[in-house]
């Protein structure tokens, strides 16, 4: 009998998903429920460092808001291939072996922000950004805790094809 070349997921993988989502979900209520719409609150403001201010903004388009059309077409293909991306990386993740943690945490970040900019896409055809980062005359996108998985799940997916293949 051959050895399976899957496994299943473990659970804490899973609650690192769930984790992200409901932190992702729960900050961006806070948001709505505080916040309006291109009205900045200062949260910290330096000249000597980056400024932090939360801003209420809707995010038709994808990243940057890229794809951002006038009309809602765009909303469904997205919300597909956001799930598209999220059954294959699912399906990467099973077949993690034990040994190799940091592209499973990687993976479940990605999965995890994914999943709920995707919530925000199906439920109110937007996703919901508050973060904003400037620094004197450079500015950085609006962003969410999503972005922000999505952006260090794949740092650390990254890190470990590097580190742990070795």
């Amino acid at each position: 009998m051959r050895p399976s070349t899957t496994s299943r997921v473990s659970f804490r993988w899973i609650c690192l998903i769930l984790a992200v989502v409901l932190l992702d979900q729960g900050t961006k209520q806070l948001a709505v429920g505080l916040l309006e719409p291109d009205r900045p609150m200062i949260i910290f403001s330096s000249v000597a460092l980056p400024s932090i201010d939360f801003v209420l903004s809707y995010n038709k388009g994808v990243s940057f808001s890229v794809l951002r059309f006038a009309d809602d077409a765009q909303r469904w293909p997205l919300v597909g291939l956001s799930l598209l991306a999220c059954g294959l990386l699912g399906w990467w993740l099973r077949r993690v072996p034990p040994g190799q943690p940091i592209l499973a945490t990687g993976l479940a970040l990605i999965i995890g922000g994914a999943l709920g900019n995707v919530l925000d896409r199906a439920r109110i055809g937007a996703v919901i950004d508050f973060v904003y980062v400037s620094y004197q005359a450079w500015s950085f996108a609006i962003f969410n805790v999503a972005d922000t998985a999505i952006t260090l799940g794949a740092i650390a997916t990254v890190l470990s094809l590097c580190l742990e293949s070795a």
